[in-house]
């Protein structure tokens, strides 16, 4: 029988002990201060549930209330700062959060602190490794829904450094790294808001003939066209090939919500636009998107190309990205658009040189939102590496 590892792959310098078991139950408090949140005596507290938590970040979203405007009634669990929450409904979307202020917590979540020779930054991140992770999802599933209850929790155990101040560096080294990661979040949230608020402005809304802000210089009023008048449909190109039949390669293998798959060959190779046709997974934010280059798209999504001289691509794909296409669609679970219904739709355009500076200003701003997903996918996998080799 394998031994089992005592010490992590990866460790800082001067740290060479074996690592000990330590049990859950000896080891971790679960608060059972219940409050009663209709006294008033906590109306300008934050309210936090897992709800409120982003899966597998530790992060806080948006949505949290205080608990006057939560409407509160039933008994919550009181936190203060420094204590961990952890989500006990569905362990499988792991929601956890180290916090640094006073509040309530759900019953749905546990509030953490740890103790005998174990540090509160390193339980946290204990929450976070693929050893907890399997045990909280293993013993969750049951009939009904999945839910980790105090005795299960009690029955874990995991390694930990005898000495304290190895668990100290391993909690603000991860604390850092999460810092470093929320900040990149924040950048690529506030990209995006700012995109939104472009497509708000640079786009006429309902009724109106000219946007509320253009470039210097344009001030014609933009003029209504049916699609089929500026542009191209290139869906008799389009070729689907079941996944055990694609051949491995670099084009890009797109479907109605992007790509797919990488595989060899192409079936359309130049600048188009890919209109989701059925098989959405937003119909509010309706998949649309710019390509260049040799493609291949299956037949769930439709292939425009805006027409010389005429129609801008870039600008186009914002054009349609930014119309409303919901009350368009047809079918019931699986809502579809379809190409007649498509080519009939009404797209306001002003003139030829007004979209080009209007495409190139998206297309640079998808360039950036681009690069920072890709940093922030980076920062991401490079802490789930060091997660693997910096615990046993």
């Amino acid at each position: 029988m394998k031994e089992r590892l005592q010490a992590p792959e990866l460790r800082f310098p001067g740290f060479t002990d074996d690592w000990e078991e330590r049990k859950w139950i000896d080891t971790v408090d679960m608060s059972t201060n219940m409050v009663n949140p209709k006294t008033g005596d906590y109306d300008d507290l934050l309210h936090i549930g897992p709800g409120n938590i982003e899966s597998f970040t530790g992060r806080i979203l948006d949505n949290v209330n205080t608990v006057k405007n939560d409407n509160l009634i039933s008994g919550k669990f009181h936190f203060n700062p420094n204590d961990i929450i952890y989500g006990k409904i569905n362990p499988q979307l792991a929601k956890y959060v180290h916090v640094d202020f006073e509040g309530l917590a759900s019953a749905d979540a546990y509030v953490l602190n740890s103790k005998n020779g174990v540090n509160q930054g390193f339980l946290f991140v204990e929450l976070q490794t693929s050893g907890f992770y399997k045990y909280s999802v293993s013993v969750s599933m049951r009939t009904g829904m999945p839910k980790i209850n105090r005795d299960e929790l009690n029955q874990f155990s995991y390694l930990a450094p005898k000495n304290i101040e190895e668990q100290q560096r391993i909690g603000s080294f991860f604390k850092q790294l999460d810092n470093t990661i929320t900040l990149h979040q924040r950048k690529l949230d506030l990209l995006k808001e700012q995109k939104k608020g472009y497509l708000q402005k640079m786009f006429p809304k309902n009724g109106a003939k000219v946007p509320e802000l253009r470039f210097a210089g344009f001030a014609d009023d933009w003029e209504e066209r049916k699609l089929s008048d500026i542009a191209d449909r290139f869906d008799n190109l389009r070729v689907p090939i079941t996944a055990s039949d694609r051949k491995p390669g670099d084009t890009p293998y797109y479907g109605a919500n992007g790509i797919q798959d990488y595989v060899e060959g192409f079936t359309h190779n130049g600048e188009f636009i890919l209109v989701a046709e059925d098989g959405a997974n937003d119909l509010k934010n309706y998949p649309v998107q710019y390509v260049n280059g040799k493609v291949w798209v299956n037949n769930h999504a439709h292939v425009l190309q805006g027409k010389k001289t005429i129609t801008d691509n870039k600008f186009l794909m914002n054009a349609i990205k930014n119309f409303n296409i919901e009350p368009f669609l047809v079918g019931g679970g699986r809502a579809k658009l379809n190409a007649d219904v498509m080519m009939k739709l009404n797209i306001l355009l002003p003139t030829f040189v007004e979209q080009e500076k209007i495409g190139s200003l998206f297309s640079l701003l998808d360039k950036t939102i681009a690069l920072h997903q890709r940093k922030l996918d980076l920062l991401k996998e490079q802490k789930k590496g060091y997660l693997q080799k910096m615990f046993v």
